[in-house]
């Protein structure tokens, strides 16, 4: 009698005779692992048979991929059977092996890279914030964006833009100036009167309910309009949209410029600077604020001086000097599981607020520290960030009772990466509840279950010590901080906004 491997070559080839498929049909029954040999087999013959034809003297016959051969029951049933168990067992690894993580997804196709005295009639928008497809409406100021496929525009309030993607907008409103580098060419404005298509230059554009104008300061641009032929614009010429329209002389001064915009951002950020060093003093005569990092300190200190009028100076370990939020203004960089800054808050607090101006460059950790009591337990507090993005004030319970976390709706996505943002929380026992803040506006209000005092004692910026055991979980914080305050009051959400200003 054959052997298990010319069995199956024979059922492959449609010559299993019935006394042959008896005895595969043993072989099966004796050998669980030939069904898992015959399933090779199948999957290797149907390859074959549906790539290569089978070549035969004087003709060209292609091959059935199902057996001519009829069988007995019980070798279909048999296969089918090992077929159905090997599916299984492989349907149960793929289920239990880890499923690949969900990545991040952006609809953005630009980012406001920088603004001057900007005030919106459309949502309100920070400088470094990414810009999905819609309609911006400036009131007054200048501002910078930077589409994704490379070209820069300044608009100028009053103005309306309509981004449409990441190489073309609509202006319906206003002014614009735009520098489109040769990896932008084709770069799109559409206006009411016709559509300006650049060939790599910088050109501005003037648009109001009367008329449009397009003037061109380098390289060249096409201009076209609905019924008129594509009219093609030069260096140092200008041109109406209309039907007869001449050429005009460009006049670049007329628009801002990027030296322009350089200007006024000085200026704009050294009135902020000023004005902030006016409000850092006036903290000075609050008798409930505890602490006060301003960031001003000598480098070579290696220190935070406490601006309050009493409490202990905090100690800076590992993280470097960088710029803050203005030019003038100083920060530190975290980076390293080792940097931190250490401090004394309060022993022990009824009531408390802390606010910090604090940069996310991402959220590498399961959690990431902005302000952690050393340890853990017996009312101390954990002021951190979820990997997910929520802000969290994590309070432990008194001996013996578990603790509360305090979240907020996921706050930090990507998008909010790289920003400076005004971050305060507020303890409030009366209340008996947890408020979040973020850029003065309200986030999240959670109900407190134990409003009895906190005792925040010894503690981290941007890092975390467990005195409990040597091996420390690792919740050091990626970004830059360049101010931090805490009081032993509830301040009110006025105060909060005022700072975040």
């Amino acid at each position: 009698m054959p052997d298990a491997d010319t069995l199956i070559q024979h059922y492959l080839e449609g010559t299993l005779t019935d006394a042959e498929a008896e005895e595969l049909h043993t072989l099966l029954q004796n050998e669980p692992q030939l069904g898992s040999k015959l399933l090779q087999h199948f999957e290797m013959d149907a390859m074959l048979r549906a790539t290569k034809p089978l070549a035969v003297p004087g003709k060209v016959i292609q091959p059935a991929l199902v057996p001519r051969h009829r069988f007995t029951f019980a070798t279909v049933t048999t296969v089918a059977a090992m077929a159905a168990c090997l599916a299984l067992a492989g349907t149960w690894l793929v289920l239990s092996l880890p499923r690949p993580a969900t990545e991040d997804t952006t609809a953005s196709v630009a980012v406001l890279t920088r603004g001057v005295n900007l005030e919106w009639e459309s949502a309100a928008i920070a400088p470094g914030t990414p810009l999905s497809p819609g309609l911006l409406k400036l009131k007054s100021g200048i501002a910078q964006i930077e589409f994704y496929q490379g070209a820069r525009v300044l608009i100028e309030g009053p103005a309306e833009l309509q981004l449409i993607s990441s190489g073309e907008a609509t202006c319906t409103r206003g002014k614009l100036s735009a520098n489109v580098p040769p990896q932008a060419k084709g770069f799109r404005i559409n206006t009411p009167k016709g559509t300006i298509v650049d060939l790599g230059t910088e050109f501005g554009l003037d648009v109001s309910d009367a008329s449009a104008e397009v003037h061109v300061f380098k390289g060249e641009v096409e201009l076209h309009q609905a019924a008129e032929s594509m009219k093609s614009l030069k260096e140092g010429q200008a041109m109406a949209f209309a039907a007869e329209s001449q050429p005009l002389a460009a006049n670049a001064s007329s628009f801002a410029s990027l030296n322009e915009i350089n200007v006024r951002t000085a200026l704009s950020d050294r009135s902020q600077f000023e004005r902030w060093q006016a409000q850092s003093a006036l903290l000075k005569n609050d008798p409930s604020l505890k602490l006060h990092f301003d960031f001003q300190d000598d480098e070579a200190a290696r220190s935070l001086r406490n601006q309050a009028a009493q409490g202990e100076d905090g100690s800076i370990v590992g993280a470097s000097w960088t710029t803050g939020r203005w030019q003038e203004k100083r920060a530190l960089d975290f980076r390293n599981v080792s940097d931190r800054v250490r401090l004394s808050a309060p022993a022990e607090a009824k009531a408390l607020t802390m606010a910090m101006w604090v940069r996310i460059n991402g959220l590498d950790r399961s959690l990431n520290s902005l302000f952690m009591s050393e340890g853990w337990g017996d009312r101390k507090i954990h002021w951190q960030i979820t990997h997910e993005g929520r802000i969290r004030l994590g309070v432990a319970g008194i001996v013996g009772q578990s603790h509360q976390d305090c979240d907020t709706e996921l706050f930090f996505t990507p998008e909010r990466f790289g920003r400076w943002m005004h971050l305060a929380v507020v303890f409030d026992p009366q209340a008996k509840e947890v408020r979040h803040y973020a850029n003065g506006s309200l986030l999240a209000k959670i109900r407190l279950k134990d409003p009895s005092p906190l005792k925040p004692g010894i503690a981290e910026l941007g890092n975390w010590n467990d005195r409990r055991t040597t091996n420390v979980a690792i919740r050091h914080l990626s970004g830059t901080m360049d101010e931090f305050a805490l009081w032993d009051r509830v301040l009110s959400e006025a105060e909060i906004k005022a700072m975040a200003k």
